[in-house]
């Protein structure tokens, strides 16, 4: 056995009755191995490995697994003190578990294991826990291993999804339930929010309100529980709203202790984040009111990097459709976040002043009816910085200017830090500076900042643009090109763009589409393709030249010669957001 999965593939072949093998073989890893290792994958071989050596009577393999945890740590790159300090935890409560010979702790052991891991239902461990149950004589429901708080959540989020309350509600119940008893404070009351979601998805505005009601009961007494800690350096925060990922392994769970005993204030924020979630939520489907829905939408997703890959959306898009007298002028994709990333996007285009003092004043309202105060200030801070780039340092720091009373008390550091870029002569202590408040900025959940020609003097030239569909708005560099794109056009785009993007990840030539190709799977004729691809260039041009001061060139997005692509000249990224059945 050359690595750890093939080690971790050996125990599963022992876990199913095939070839047997030898523990300490399997376990003690040589260093040379770990050091290519990712956490997660260590961390699975360990544990399976004790449970291995506990089946049929056997002794812990504690001793060789915590040494083989030890040499990881100290000869591993790759090791992030989050996840083997749980396993080690989990080990100590497996083998109490059978030491006490209680089925209640194996479970919690299987259901703190499957935190995060996508693959977990279809691993050996829910097997090797009901064996290991089975042998050492526990009384309980093997099922229990399999249907830990993580499986039941995402069963539920598929029912909400699909538009299926009745089917949503006792799922996530039941994984709120083991999510309270094992102390996962922020997805218990994540989970709060998930319910309320279900009973407007079913039509029950007061069983919502009730869900509410015990949220906010809940994360009150566990604020009670847990006074505040100041930050110190190299603490990590118990919660993290965006993915902490080794491997297969992905969750919102920050801590490297199965239960935190501490809570920062940025942890008590996000608690409370999910409470304000159902909040909005409530008002909006209450009352109607879109500003209350894009309140909820940014509350929940503000800094959660693969929002728009989960089922949210899709479940955010039924609440409209249920609730709102417009659904469709409502773009579940279009969080604050989201056009925010747009806007620093548009610098590339060299976006006019007026166009980029809207955006950014239509996103700091937005932030700030969400009482996201600190993101709300940040976004004038970045437009000021683009703006005295690309239109001079005197408008920019006009407008500034006018926020100041917001600014100064909520972000006195990074204020300075771009009063001084705005000062600073165009050289290179203007690029240094510039990377000062990039530096500073970077610990807050906000879209990355396109630092690329902010400290020269030449202007951005655009020659990477971002091709984004929203469902049906079309967004090229952050200009919306079109609210409500042509289903033609949209036809068109998914095609090309899927070619594009395949192209991309296998490292080939981007292919032309011969008409002939391009009409067979878009379902259209060869004459109806070449009027919408000449509309749409049209489209572009007109839009560009009224909100930047870039001349889009006619083929930028999609070259008609000698057949049909997204030009790989100019285009970055093709992106496709949708709720829909495609």
């Amino acid at each position: 056995m050359s690595s750890v999965v093939e080690r971790y593939q050996a125990l599963g072949e022992h876990v199913a009755g095939g070839r047997q093998v030898v523990m300490t073989d399997v376990l003690d890893v040589p260093a040379t191995e770990l050091r290519q290792a990712n956490e997660h994958d260590v961390a699975l071989l360990l544990l399976l490995g004790e449970l291995c050596a506990r089946m049929a009577g056997g002794t812990s393999a504690a001793p060789v697994v915590l040494a083989t945890a030890d040499k990881y740590v100290n000869t591993s790159f790759f090791y992030t003190g989050r996840i083997l300090p749980r396993t080690r935890e989990l080990i100590e409560l497996l083998d109490r578990a059978v030491r006490e010979r209680s089925f209640d702790l194996l479970v919690e052991v299987a259901d703190h294991l499957s935190q995060g891991w996508a693959k977990y239902a279809d691993s050996m461990f829910p097997s090797a826990f009901a064996r290991l149950a089975e042998e050492t004589g526990l009384e309980g429901k093997p099922e229990s291993f399999s249907r830990v708080s993580f499986v039941l959540w995402r069963d539920g989020l598929d029912a909400a999804a699909e538009n299926d309350p009745e089917r949503a509600l006792p799922l996530f119940r039941d994984s709120l339930e083991r999510y309270r008893k094992y102390g996962y404070y922020a997805d218990a009351s994540w989970l709060h929010t998930d319910l309320v979601i279900a009973h407007l998805l079913a039509g029950r505005k007061e069983e919502a309100h009730a869900e509410l009601e015990a949220q906010r009961t809940y994360v009150e007494k566990v604020l009670e529980a847990h006074p505040v800690v100041a930050p110190e350096a190299g603490r990590s925060f118990a919660f993290h709203l965006g993915d902490v990922q080794s491997g297969d392994y992905s969750t919102f769970v920050e801590s490297a202790a199965l239960r935190p005993t501490e809570l920062t204030r940025r942890d008590r924020e996000l608690l409370m984040r999910y409470v304000r979630t159902s909040e909005f939520l409530i008002s909006a489907c209450r009352y109607g009111v879109q500003r209350d829905f894009d309140a909820a939408l940014d509350t929940f997703s503000f800094g959660w990097g693969t929002y728009q890959q989960s089922p949210y959306p899709r479940m955010f898009r039924h609440l409209a459709d249920r609730y709102l007298e417009s659904p469709e002028k409502w773009n579940v994709h279009l969080t604050a976040y989201e056009q925010w990333h747009r806007m620093l996007r548009t610098y590339r285009v060299r976006v006019r002043p007026n166009v980029l003092i809207d955006t950014a004043a239509t996103l700091h309202d937005r932030l700030k009816y969400a009482e996201l105060h600190t993101c709300a200030s940040l976004v004038l801070l970045d437009t000021a910085v683009l703006h005295s780039r690309l239109h001079g340092r005197g408008e920019s720091v006009d407008w500034i200017t006018r926020y100041l009373p917001d600014l100064r008390p909520t972000l006195p550091d990074i204020l300075g830090a771009v009063a001084d870029y705005l000062q600073a002569p165009r050289s290179t202590e203007r690029r240094q500076l510039l990377s000062r408040y990039i530096g500073l900025r970077a610990g807050h959940l906000v879209p990355e900042f396109l630092s690329l020609d902010l400290g020269e003097e030449q202007l951005p030239q655009p020659d990477r643009l971002e091709v984004t569909l929203y469902d049906r708005l079309l967004s090229v560099e952050g200009v919306t090109v079109h609210e409500n794109a042509p289903q033609p056009l949209i036809d068109t785009l998914r095609v090309l763009g899927r070619d594009f993007s395949e192209s991309v990840v296998q490292g080939t030539a981007v292919p032309f589409l011969s008409a002939a190709e391009l009409s067979d799977r878009t379902n259209r004729t060869s004459a109806a393709l070449a009027q919408t691809v000449r509309r749409f260039r049209s489209a572009c041009q007109e839009r560009f030249s009224e909100v930047t001061d870039y001349d889009m060139a006619q083929d930028a997005v999609i070259q008609g010669r000698p057949g049909y692509r997204l030009n790989p000249q100019s285009i970055h990224r093709f992106t496709e957001y949708s709720t829909e059945a495609v």
